[in-house]
């Protein structure tokens, strides 16, 4: 298994070397090495997958690579393998193949086309290398390498003023993220000594009965492990109030966005709690954060999508609100229903964002849905997969997103965590209102654009078309089909903890998924489902009334309630003003003039008076020798 898991990973980062050695290659030649590559790598991880389940086997750690042993560390490449790194490993390689196939079409007219799928090779890469590290110092390169290409990603587009704004954005919230996990990971070595995995969780009971103390204050050693790592996957995952820079990543072509969104950066962060959920399930004040974070961040970030125009940017920040669930599951140590709405949320979400590359490219790259309209009778292979997906987002009964999602929600209730469990519910509200906005206007709506007669009468090309099929399936069927052994603790066995919470929550309120749906129709959460989409279709499709909302409240969802301003005008501002300190008084004051300037200004001196003893006269070197030698016997009898 060991040798086809580096396989596995390996792939991707071949396929990005090659295409690096021929970047000046043909597109056709780029289109085969990359798509093969990623496509070989999901075969792979299937093949894993269905020898693991069938075979029953255990979890596999083993260090492949040894680059440093000395007695206080072990510095290795290693890989994990158990159903969770499986099932990741599945759902990434399967979206990244999807949308590299859709690529094929989406940027065949564009300049840099064999850079963009050098980057996505990389990216897949970069997050198999996060899924698949069985030790915290892998982990952390892997992350950064994805940080690395989501930066490259989101800036692609090089001319672009706001491209380059946004993915300066990125890479500057997820530094700060980054501190916090640095943090961690020094605590982590300090505390265990040791990264590994493993190694770290057997020895958690003890460090959970161990406290450090930091400027005075007493800090539980594990809580506050587990609180910096969660910092870093705060911003990673786009959660409140580190969220900011993911609707900007949407400058980036719209198959980076379902690549970003669905399947690699924004889930590393709930991958990685989720991995080490026994050192969380511990951490009970950090997982009430987490569970506080992830429900605002599902219900307030929602609201904002409402006031939104543009396509892209409403489906961003439709997945920051899923993340939430996700962060709300994973705080109340439900963390494979966070991982099955991960794994849910992925195909729908890239599904989504899809189908909007397919709008923008029909509708001459315009991306405000006030323009657009009326594209129900000439993409109806696009209508009806953002249908399905829409149904998917919103979890409508028999979706996946209905059973991931529902199942969180009803789940956080049942647990008894009823703030979360309220905010919750109302994101149910916001989900439906903004996703019937988007539907209705692009679909239904009348469009103020003029279409070639051309496009006008079919849909995009074979290569855009076929994925949104192929991902239409598991939205709207996958979840029904894995419920069951994921609720039961099948799925994932001893890849998670606390997996108790959820059998339990199975056995007296589920009982199993026929129940559960059928149960659904008398739930409130099908009741506040169903009234927004009653208000939905009389307001933004018969337009039977008008809401007219205060300026100010407008206002404050528009500036995202302050951190637009703040990530536009004062972050720039407090940057430029470090930069500036460092400049002057760091590299000029310190290092040129302090060290450089005066290192070179002593060596001056020093070799002046020096330069003074040579002479030149023979006898002025003897008379050296022999004082020196005279020196060197008063010093040998003096000691004796």
């Amino acid at each position: 298994m060991i040798n086809i898991a580096l396989l596995l990973l390996l792939t991707p980062l071949i396929g990005t070397l090659i295409l690096l050695y021929l970047q000046n290659s043909s597109k056709k030649l780029t289109i085969i090495i990359s798509n093969l590559s990623i496509l070989f790598s999901f075969l792979l991880s299937v093949y894993l997958l269905i020898l693991y389940i069938s075979s029953n086997a255990s979890t596999l750690s083993k260090d492949v690579l040894v680059f440093a042993d000395v007695k206080i560390y072990s510095l290795a490449f290693g890989l994990y393998i158990d159903s969770l790194s499986l099932v990741m490993c599945t759902v990434v390689t399967s979206v990244s193949f999807l949308v590299h196939y859709y690529s094929i079409s989406y940027m065949k007219d564009e300049k840099s086309f064999n850079r963009f799928f050098i980057y996505t090779n990389f990216f897949t890469f970069s997050m198999l290398l996060i899924v698949l590290s069985n030790n915290f110092f892998q982990l952390f390169i892997g992350w950064e390498l994805v940080g690395l290409s989501s930066y490259l990603l989101i800036g692609f587009w090089t001319k672009k003023d706001s491209a380059i704004k946004a993915n300066y954005k990125a890479f500057l919230v997820n530094r700060v993220g980054d501190i916090g996990l640095i943090l961690g990971l020094c605590l982590i070595f300090i505390s265990y000594n040791t990264t590994n995995y493993n190694e770290v969780f057997q020895l958690k009971d003890i460090i959970n009965n161990t406290n450090i103390n930091i400027f005075g204050y007493t800090f539980n050693t594990l809580s506050l492990i587990c609180l910096l790592l969660f910092i870093g996957a705060m911003a990673k995952s786009a959660q409140v109030p580190l969220h900011f820079w993911l609707p900007d990543s949407m400058e980036g072509p719209t198959p980076i966005s379902a690549l970003i969104h669905a399947a690699t950066m924004v889930t590393a962060g709930i991958y990685m709690v989720a991995r080490l959920s026994p050192l969380y399930v511990l951490a009970e004040d950090v997982s009430l954060f987490i569970l506080y974070v992830g429900s605002i961040t599902a219900f307030f970030l929602g609201i904002v999508a409402l006031v939104q125009n543009d396509i892209k940017r409403i489906i961003a920040y439709s997945t920051i609100s899923q993340l939430g669930y996700m962060t709300a599951a994973l705080g109340a140590s439900l963390y494979s229903l966070a991982i099955f709405h991960l794994i849910t949320h992925a195909f729908f979400k890239a599904l989504l964002f899809l189908c909007a590359g397919s709008i923008i490219i029909k509708c001459h790259h315009e991306q405000d849905i006030r323009k657009i309209g009326g594209l129900r009778r000439f993409m109806p292979i696009t209508y009806m997969a953002f249908l399905y997906a829409s149904l998917s987002l919103i979890g409508f009964p028999l979706t996946s997103g209905f059973y991931s999602k529902e199942t969180i929600i009803d789940a956080v209730g049942y647990y008894g965590h009823t703030i979360p469990y309220i905010m919750l519910l109302l994101s149910i509200f916001t989900t439906t209102l903004y996703t019937a906005k988007i539907f209705s206007k692009v679909f239904f709506g009348e469009s103020t654009l003029h279409l070639d007669s051309e496009l006008k009468n079919k849909e995009n090309d074979t290569e855009m078309l076929i994925p949104l099929v192929v991902l239409t399936i598991p939205s709207v069927f996958l979840g029904i089909f894995i419920y069951d052994s994921l609720m039961l603790g099948t799925l994932f066995g001893t890849s998670l903890a606390a997996q108790e919470l959820v059998v339990s929550f199975y056995n007296n309120y589920v009982i199993n998924s026929l129940n559960f749906f059928l149960h659904s129709f008398l739930t409130i959460n099908f009741l506040i489902l169903l009234s927004a989409i009653i208000f939905g279709y009389f307001y933004y499709y018969k337009k039977s009334f008008v809401i007219k909302t205060p300026s100010f409240i407008k206002n404050i969802l528009t500036e995202e309630y302050g951190f637009n301003t703040f990530s536009s005008k004062y972050i720039p501002e407090l940057q430029n003003f470090i930069t500036k300190y460092l400049w002057r008084r760091v590299d000029i004051s310190a290092i040129d003039n302090g060290f450089v300037n005066n290192t070179s200004y002593l060596l001056n001196k020093i070799s002046h008076k020096v330069r003074k003893v040579h002479t030149g006269f023979i006898y002025h070197y003897s008379l050296t020798i022999i004082s020196a030698l005279i020196l060197l016997l008063l010093i040998i009898g003096y000691k004796n």
